[in-house]
């Protein structure tokens, strides 16, 4: 019996090697709705690690997008007023033995490597692709402020193979002392890289839900209970593995944060993974629980909008700030138009207006920028540049006029980096 119940616990735990499809690419594009422009003094986030840090759900494509605690971090980034820029290089199904292998390579100066080389049989078909941008990889790391992974879990999927409880204990032994070596070799390697980089590693939460009662019967949705605390014991070990590693590399010079998942896990495994379904991986909701405990490891606090009043469709964050404001965003033709004072206000910029011309002049720091109504060009600094967008208007409600601009008229003249979040129907303005 024990032998079945354990193939099934494998098959459950092993069932993201089968799916075809995966989400992602090794540096996602956001959705941004206006321009996002680049720039050398941007907030740079990397995200390293297996299938949790990829953002894979049950039923993605290579058509879906991800939205997992990556995303999402991203996100309070540009909430915490941070022009940012981010880059994921989540593998499905690889081990920490693994992410090693590649950060060898990479801090080798490898510019590809072959998956073979990295691990074996890897399900992820991305793989190839991913592992072709070693050289990308390395130059990410080397110019990250934030790095965020979370790796480990893969390295459980060969206690479950085991057949009886001894055997499984003795495997757990040799998989977490793999670990622990592995995982230091792994985060000196990033050091390597990158000294100055600041690293927030997760925890591993277990989807490993705890026997309940229906009446006088007690239902196992787990299917060894055995089994199950050993697994527990795995992850509290893990736990303190992690904290030993952030202290000893911490007399190092590592800047090295946990960021604690698996309590949140505990009791809502039904709840916040697919596993009744399957598959192990966290559905919209876990995700968010595990970029809760990210930011709160590196900012401290996890933001989200005010609700927004009755035809407002839109919330609009500046330098980490709401605006708070009754001219509402307008979108036309697929931009997004605002009033030009709220967001120049946010910013302490200087405006002035030329009724005669209608012609707005904001001053922000080195730059002087000429917007005018019904125009297709905007002037930077005296230099013309071409809007690409609709020009400005003056939009009239209740009798009073109000000059709206493009936000990409933001973006090309003042320098800023405007993303559009659909999933929070939110626009960030950060410089």
């Amino acid at each position: 019996m024990r032998g079945t119940k354990l193939a099934l616990l494998a098959a459950i735990m092993l069932s993201v090697m089968a799916s075809p499809s995966l989400p992602g690419s090794a540096v996602p594009a956001y959705a941004v709705e206006e321009s996002s422009s680049a720039s050398v003094d941007a907030y740079r986030i990397v995200a390293i690690g297996d299938s949790v840090t990829a953002g894979y759900e049950l039923g993605f494509t290579e058509k879906s997008v991800p939205y997992g605690f990556v995303e999402q971090v991203y996100e309070q980034s540009l909430f915490h007023g941070n022009r940012t820029e981010i880059a994921n290089y989540g593998v499905i199904g690889l081990k920490t033995n693994g992410l090693k292998r590649w950060l060898e390579a990479a801090a080798d100066g490898s510019d590809a490597v072959e998956a073979s080389d990295v691990q074996e049989g890897l399900p992820d078909p991305r793989a190839d692709q991913l592992f072709a941008g070693t050289k990308q990889l390395r130059e990410s790391l080397a110019q990250a402020d934030l790095i965020v992974m979370t790796i480990g879990g893969n390295d459980f999927l060969t206690v479950v193979r085991q057949d009886g409880k001894t055997e499984a204990a003795a495997e757990l032994k040799t998989v977490l002392e793999n670990y622990k070596t592995d995982l230091l070799a792994t985060l000196r390697l990033i050091h390597k890289l990158n000294p100055g980089a600041e690293i927030v590693i997760a925890d591993q939460y277990l989807p490993v839900p705890s026997p309940y009662k229906i009446g006088n019967t007690t239902i196992y949705p787990f299917p060894d209970e055995e089994l199950r605390q050993l697994l527990l014991e795995g992850a509290q070990q893990i736990q303190e593995i992690l904290a030993d590693s952030a202290e000893l590399l911490g007399n190092e010079g590592l800047k090295i944060k946990i960021a604690g998942i698996a309590d949140g896990f505990m009791g809502n495994e039904l709840g916040l993974t697919y596993i009744a379904k399957g598959d192990i991986h966290p559905n919209r909701l876990g995700y968010t629980v595990i970029a809760k405990a990210f930011t709160n490891a590196t900012w401290g606090d996890y933001r989200t909008v005010k609700p927004r009043a009755a035809g407002m469709p839109l919330s609009i964050i500046v330098k980490g700030t709401e605006l708070s404001t009754t001219n509402e965003p307008l979108l036309m033709k697929g931009r997004t138009y605002v009033a030009l004072r709220d967001i120049i206000d946010g910013f302490g910029a200087k405006l002035d207006w030329n009724a005669k011309g209608q012609i707005a002049t904001i001053k922000l720091q080195d730059r002087t920028v000429d917007i005018q109504i019904g125009a297709t060009t905007i002037k930077v600094n005296g230099k013309t540049l071409k809007l690409n967008a609709d020009p400005a208007f003056i939009y009239k409600k209740n009798g009073a006029g109000k000059t709206y601009v493009p936000l990409a008229a933001l973006t090309e003249g003042l320098g800023f980096q405007v993303v559009y979040r659909d999933t929070l129907k939110t626009i960030f303005i950060n410089m």
